[in-house]
């Protein structure tokens, strides 16, 4: 690397951070918030809100930094995230709590996508392969720190502070980005697509508040549930129909005709259901059914980002020597294998071996997604020019964040019509204690059924990843050369 590199490397893997720590320390602390304020039923919103916001918003921060640079959308994003995350330390209900996760959704769209992006432009296609360990790993570190950070601040001086934790390491990121990185941007007169964001976010916030509320609100086959399923389709034919007609698009169809990125975003989406729904079920297995802390929770969910890094190291170099295609298929099957150990993590009957269970589970699944990710965004990013390469790796997170938003929601709505918001307690260390022995047995079987369901669809969908893999992934390769006429590091146009 140059110096100028290093440093933006170094702005990049503190935004990551952000976002890493964020996930971890939020997951680890969530069993405890939800035991104080109360509102199990709402447990996945606080997770599918963030998810949302971060998803329909990653197309419109993609176009925006085609026409006026990285680093502006960039810093943009960097500071709703957090301002978002101060704003959830001090909600004082779950209804604003959801609120502020939304906000901190909002500059989350920018923030991963848009860092990618930039190390787009100043790495080539080659050098990504052989560094994306680098910046994986920053997964891998918060991984480790978060779930401690979380469990001390919890059970200290509060959970509140679990979401102030964001901001001194998002200020370094911003510093970094905002003194070292130089572009030169071309303006060109373009329209947002608003029209199309406008009946993306309609149509899936009515297909997540059918899957989430419908079931213990009305029934799932209630008139209203079936209207807002009904709703959610009419809205999503009508955001396809749209993106057809328009001269500048939210989401570019044309890129699906690309077999590997028509590839990289089926098996994103499919995997995204997996990786979310993991991070946010597993920790009330740990500490709702088996009895465990804050901490061990987050050991748990660490485990996946411990194994992503490893994965990624390991994916770059068998894209450069093997190819794509076997590398995410060896990738796919091992999400098959992670989820299939999950769902066996009540068996021991343990604390200790249910918690080994759940993590060994959690790390396959982040080893196989360090390989299909890494390998999908290297060859999506390698696979399109210059010019849209900030659509192309929005199109990217859009797939996996989209499946980890309607999976989370949907499992969300199992979990809630197992259980009943009564059971909320139980997830909190010192309220449990308060409960009578025979009841709380009572709720914890209940969640630990629900639970049960989720972690099999889980593996069924994981199944479901691996056979479209072998069917879609096509069998291409890293050019070991720059391109020719490849625009140098740093310069952002937004000409066509």
């Amino acid at each position: 690397m140059t110096p100028e590199q290093l440093v933006i490397a170094v702005g990049v893997m503190a935004a990551l951070a952000v976002a890493a720590l964020d996930g971890t320390v939020v997951a680890t602390a969530m069993p405890t918030i939800i035991g104080n304020l109360g509102g199990l039923s709402e447990y996945g919103w606080v997770f599918s809100a963030y998810l949302l916001a971060s998803t329909v918003t990653v197309p419109l921060y993609a176009r925006l930094a085609d026409m006026y640079g990285r680093k502006p959308v960039f810093l943009t994003g960097l500071a709703l995230f957090v301002g978002g995350s101060m704003l959830c330390g001090f909600a004082g209900s779950m209804a604003q709590l959801i609120l502020f996760r939304t906000v901190q959704g909002l500059g989350a769209g920018a923030v991963q996508p848009i860092a990618f992006t930039i190390v787009g432009d100043v790495f080539e296609s080659e050098q990504r392969a052989r560094i994306q360990g680098l910046f994986s790993g920053v997964w891998g570190a918060a991984a480790v720190a978060g779930p401690a950070i979380g469990s001390v601040i919890t059970t200290t001086i509060g959970w509140r502070w679990v979401f102030f934790v964001n901001a001194p390491v998002g200020l370094l990121a911003a510093f970094l980005i905002g003194r070292f990185l130089h572009e030169r941007v071309e303006h060109h007169r373009r329209r947002l697509d608003l029209v199309g964001a406008g009946l993306l976010t309609l149509g899936l916030v009515s297909l997540l508040f059918a899957a989430t509320e419908g079931g213990q609100l009305w029934g799932w086959t209630s008139p209203i549930t079936l209207a807002l399923v009904a709703a959610a389709g009419a809205l999503l034919l009508a955001f396809g129909f749209w993106e057809r007609r328009i001269a500048e698009p939210l989401i570019d169809l044309e890129l699906l005709k690309v077999p590997v990125i028509a590839a990289g975003l089926a098996i994103g989406a499919l995997s995204g259901v997996v990786m979310f729904s993991l991070s946010t079920y597993v920790p009330p297995l740990v500490q709702g059914v088996m009895g465990g802390n804050a901490l061990q929770a987050g050991v748990a969910v660490a485990a996946m980002s411990i194994g992503w890094p490893i994965g990624s190291i390991t994916g770059g170099r068998a894209l450069l020597r093997f190819g794509a295609r076997p590398t995410v298929l060896v990738g796919t099957l091992m999400l098959v294998a992670g989820t299939l150990i999950v769902t066996q993590a009540t068996r021991p009957g343990t604390l200790e071996g249910g918690l080994l269970v759940a993590a060994l589970g959690e790390a396959v699944t982040g080893l196989g997604m360090g390989l299909s990710a890494t390998t999908i965004l290297v060859m999506v990013q390698a696979a399109v020019p210059w010019q849209r390469r900030a659509v192309a790796t929005g199109l990217v997170q859009f797939s996996r964040t989209i499946g980890g938003a309607v999976g989370v929601g949907l499992l969300g709505g199992i979990v809630t019509a197992s259980v009943g918001g009564a059971s909320a307690v139980i997830l909190d260390p010192i309220g449990r204690n308060f409960i009578p022995a025979a009841q709380l047995a009572a709720m914890r079987s209940s969640l630990s059924s629900g639970l049960e369901w989720v972690f099999v669809i889980l593996a069924v969908d994981a199944v479901v990843v691996a056979a479209v893999a072998i069917r879609m992934m096509p069998a291409v390769r890293i050019e070991r050369r720059t391109a020719p006429g490849a625009a140098p590091p740093h310069n952002v146009s937004a000409a066509e």
